[in-house]
């Protein structure tokens, strides 16, 4: 623990703030509550008991980690309204430290606000897991849209939560920072992040040391968050990761799988 927080001051101590769990809101006052009524959007009831399965806890609300998952939503959502950021980059230094599955229960606690929509975009183009977590079996996603195979509107899920949509990745695709960074993907994130004014959108990325996707991406996010597995990521791998980030406003760090 101390020897990550070292790495991340190191790394530039003004972007550096690591996530504390505590209620705390500055937030303007709720807005009406939104109800959409899914027309064109594909609406697939996932299994109950595979989230469970999967620690999919922000959707139970008697689970204790719930309860925590709301208080870092609250700080997170104080964060990008500070900033008048709608799009959030959830990323990590390697593989295997629980970003995707960070992603999906920041996604579906902030859904559960009322008045605001949740778009969760799968943009790990290389090895896309959002799909396998949440138990849906998608024939297109975003690859296809940014090679023109398909429209924004036919990819995306309602899995029968409420104000949550999911754009799955779909095709695995080689060489797919090009992809992300050509003049087209610029289009359709544009359309992404400007579509809906009450939508929020969060961006599960590969990891940056192990891909160039999450810095192409950074440039469509508005701020980015960092899952580090506690007391196994080393410290000059979370340095390294976050200096990749540069000017990219930073909003903090979850310690994932820690230690009771």
């Amino acid at each position: 623990m101390s020897k990550i927080k070292k790495a991340l001051e190191k790394a530039g101590e003004a972007r550096q703030e690591a996530i504390e769990i505590e209620a705390k809101s500055t937030r303007s006052p709720r807005r009406e509550e939104i109800s959409p009524v899914y027309t064109q959007t594909q609406i697939v009831p996932v299994d109950r008991e595979l989230l469970r399965r999967n620690k999919i806890f922000s959707f139970f609300h008697e689970e204790s980690m719930s309860e925590q998952l709301r208080i870092l939503r609250t700080r997170i959502m104080d964060r990008m309204e500070e900033l008048s950021g709608n799009t959030l980059l959830v990323t990590s230094a390697r593989r295997g430290e629980g970003k995707t599955l960070a992603a999906i229960n920041l996604a579906i606690s902030i859904a559960q606000e009322f008045d605001r929509t949740v778009l969760l975009v799968d943009a790990n183009l290389k090895n896309p897991a959002v799909h396998t977590y949440l138990g849906l079996n998608p024939n297109k996603g975003l690859a296809n849209v940014l090679l023109k195979e398909a429209q924004i509107p036919e990819i995306l899920i309602n899995p029968d939560i409420p104000r949550f949509v999911v754009m799955p990745a779909g095709k695995s695709l080689s060489g797919s920072a090009e992809l992300l960074g050509s003049p087209f993907a610029e289009t359709v994130f544009h359309d992404i992040k400007t579509r809906y004014p009450e939508r929020f959108i969060i961006l599960d990325s590969p990891p940056l040391l192990s891909s160039a996707d999450p810095l192409v991406l950074s440039d469509y996010a508005d701020a980015v968050l960092m899952v580090v597995e506690a007391e196994k990521t080393p410290a000059e791998d979370v340095k390294a990761a976050v200096e990749l980030l540069e000017e990219k406003p930073f909003i903090g760090v979850v310690l994932n799988k820690m230690r009771n």
